[in-house]
């Protein structure tokens, strides 16, 4: 691996009227990462390129990591991206990469993902084109079944299993989030301002990018309907074990007073809604835990070149057993 490299950051931009306004924050960050990186493999560091998505942006999507790549080619140096985030999404960003390990002698590094390498950066490329492609086709196929004429009764449920992990990363992120939205409700912040303090602090928003008041205001309700199911759980299952409907559980919350997540009087989809957020939070501590209780096998796996069926094996002996509700 050559001991020169070439630097790629992305600098966060929003708009503010005019004006664009930049993510410090979340550039010092990357630098330092870079920096980082570059110490400890006691390099030189021959050159920065700064994608700021300006103007050109329209014409061409990524210039400046098209000249790095090209510069990275020239000085036979690696590159180093501070931050990759979600980008083996983006195409025009891939085919730029690619370009670059083509050339067998120029390897990369990904400061915010170093499990993305050289060696497996196309297969991801490739799976996340795939999962695109059927998650579209799964979707169209379940809205073709949902037109008036057939009124069909499925479809909804066709729909909700391919957004299904979608739906649940993005309760996870709202989970994650909200300490920090707490705080600055301490602080008195309106909603505007949470917006602005998320970019100004380098926190990026649930698909990447800069923070908007809309994507705030989908999180505040996740939050919400979290912190619902948090605390009403204990109450939610005594209800459901006196076999009460969701009707005579609303009209119990309502007399006890206790606030429902949208801040209007408890009504039986409420009461659904939380019902169904609490099993969602089940189902993802669950799912976390089989990983964390999963990953040393796996990484045996790896670095072993287990088969499916010896691996399969070793789940069994350690006693590991798959969730009902995860898919492997």
């Amino acid at each position: 691996m050559s001991n020169l490299f070439v630097a790629y950051i992305i600098n966060p931009s929003r708009r503010a009227g005019p004006q664009v306004i930049f993510s410090n924050q979340a550039l010092y960050t990357q630098e330092k990462r870079i920096q980082e990186h570059i110490t400890q493999h006691s390099g030189t560091l021959l050159k920065t390129f700064t994608e700021i998505g300006e103007e050109q942006r329209h014409r061409h999507r990524w210039p400046e990591l098209e000249e790095a790549v090209s510069f990275c080619l020239e000085k036979n140096a690696s590159l180093i991206i501070g931050e990759i985030r979600n980008l083996t999404n983006n195409e025009s960003f891939a085919k730029q990469i690619l370009r670059l390990i083509a050339n067998e002698n120029v390897e990369f590094h990904c400061c915010d993902q170093p499990f993305i390498k050289k060696d497996n950066f196309a297969a991801l490329v490739e799976h996340a084109k795939k999962q695109r492609e059927l998650h579209g086709q799964l979707i169209k196929a379940g809205l073709s079944r949902t037109t008036a004429k057939s009124g069909n009764p499925h479809a909804s449920d066709v729909i909700s299993k391919v957004n299904k992990p979608k739906i649940d990363n993005a309760i996870v992120f709202a989970l994650m989030l909200q300490p920090v939205i707490n705080s600055y409700r301490l602080k008195g912040y309106s909603q505007r301002k949470m917006v602005s303090a998320l970019n100004e602090e380098g926190f990026t928003a649930p698909e990447g990018g800069q923070w908007v008041l809309s994507q705030l205001q989908k999180v505040l309700e996740r939050i919400k309907f979290n912190e619902s199911a948090l605390n009403l759980e204990k109450q939610f299952l005594e209800y459901r074990a006196k076999q009460m409907t969701s009707a005579q559980i609303a009209e119990l919350l309502n007399k006890l007073g206790i606030p429902s997540p949208q801040g209007h009087p408890w009504n039986e989809e409420g009461v659904d809604k939380v019902s169904e957020r609490i099993k969602q939070l089940h189902d993802i501590m669950r799912f976390n835990e089989f990983v964390i209780e999963l990953m040393p096998i796996l990484e045996k796996y790896h670095l072993d070149e287990l088969t499916e069926d010896v691996f399969t094996q070793e789940l069994k002996m350690i006693g590991v057993t798959v969730p009902a509700q995860a898919s492997m």
